[in-house]
């Protein structure tokens, strides 16, 4: 009897061990039943490019570095305000109606409008872009700016540092007894393309870290779509080796106005002919030549940047609005600044005429002959008097 009810004991333990098993491993069948959506992090910051981008769901690197409550934080456009470029209808190489095309080494010309691109001569290719690399310094800190990050407005005091004061070329001679306003800087920046407030402006947003925040300016770059660019300082002076020059195609320049125009500021500063620097001491000259007030002033032109080393020869980029249509160019390798300047010119008012219809404009252009050049005539040259040998 004994050992009827030891047995009975032993299967009731097994039983309820099996029950606990089957409660713990069982799990029901996945028909009908919801798909679990993850709970929403309303702290998470995203770049929000688009679905699927493994970048999705990593704090952007203005978030990162700031070390603040994302939800406090404005993030910058990631969107471009005009349609992609069309290379379809693009004039491909030098123009015959304007031969001095022959004297640049690349460029474009867009209808931001629409996004046709007129004129393409090695558009993709990057070449070194010199001083139009502060377009890019001048981004980053009017996103800062808009963002918040660090608490950086236009008013943020920056002092100036031994660093920057050695930095030569365009500048505006910064002494590191001064203390600037950071939009007083970025005007100098913009304006008379000043290297050394280009630096400090970059170790005021980096954290005193320039190599850092040249490694933003490449990661914005790549968010931007530029596929042709490498930047490797923060104002576009040489290099040592050509190879670690700043270089970006003609494209990628024209896309990176697109995000410029996104900036009323940046913009503004980049139209002004003029402006005063240290309270009236210093007086800053804008390099575009092509602004209302300089020395060839073109209809509508209303930034952007202008740019010179020797491997790059002069180049500019230019932002036009004429009758509310917009178009953008960027010039690269002219020999001399001039020569630049009124083929920019030229380029606009031959684009502007022909962005209703450029395949049409294209046809006629490829029937175009240039006026042959009148034969100039040259007078004989006068003989010259026979020396009289005077008798001795």
């Amino acid at each position: 009897m004994k050992l009827k009810y030891i047995f009975l004991t032993i299967g009731l333990i097994v039983l309820a061990h099996l029950v606990v098993l089957f409660v713990c491993f069982y799990q029901p069948s996945e028909k009908g039943k919801e798909p679990a959506v993850p709970e929403k992090n309303p702290s998470a910051a995203v770049t929000g490019e688009s679905a699927g981008n493994p970048a999705a769901g990593v704090k952007s690197p203005a978030l990162q570095a700031a070390g603040q409550n994302p939800a406090a934080v404005k993030e910058p456009p990631r969107t471009r305000q005009f349609p992609a470029f069309r290379f379809q209808t693009a004039w491909k190489g030098n123009i015959p109606e304007i031969p001095d095309s022959s004297g640049a080494r690349s460029g474009i010309l867009v209808d931001a409008d629409t996004g046709n691109v007129l004129w393409d001569k090695q558009a993709l290719r990057p070449v070194p872009i010199a001083s139009m690399t502060k377009m890019m310094t001048l981004l980053l800190a009017c996103e800062d700016i808009q963002s918040g990050r660090n608490g950086i407005s236009l008013e943020s005091p920056v002092k100036v540092t031994r660093a920057a004061m050695k930095i030569g070329g365009s500048q505006v001679w910064l002494d590191a007894k001064e203390t600037f306003k950071l939009e007083e800087l970025l005007k100098a920046v913009a304006i008379k393309s000043a290297n050394d407030a280009a630096y400090l402006v970059a170790e005021f947003l980096g954290d005193g870290d320039v190599y850092g925040f040249v490694a933003r300016m490449n990661r914005r770059a790549r968010e931007l779509g530029m596929k042709h660019t490498s930047f490797h300082n923060p104002h576009g002076l040489p290099e040592k080796a050509a190879d670690n020059d700043n270089m970006a195609s003609p494209a990628d320049m024209a896309l990176l106005a697109e995000f410029c125009l996104m900036h009323d500021n940046l913009m503004k500063w980049a139209a002004m002919p003029r402006a005063d620097f240290r309270g009236g001491k210093t007086e800053l000259i804008n390099h575009n030549n092509l602004l209302p007030g300089r020395k060839y002033p073109a209809p509508g032109v209303d930034g952007l940047k202008t740019g010179f080393i020797n491997r790059s020869g002069y180049c500019v980029t230019i932002t036009c609005k004429r009758a509310g249509k917009r178009m953008i160019a960027v010039v690269t390798g002219f020999d001399r600044a001039k020569n630049r300047d009124l083929f920019a010119r030229k380029l606009l008012d031959w684009g502007y005429a022909r962005m209703a219809d450029p395949a049409a404009a294209n046809a006629k252009t490829a029937k175009y002959k240039p006026a042959p050049k009148k034969a100039v005539r040259r007078s004989a040259p006068k003989r010259k008097k026979p020396v009289s040998k005077k008798k001795r």
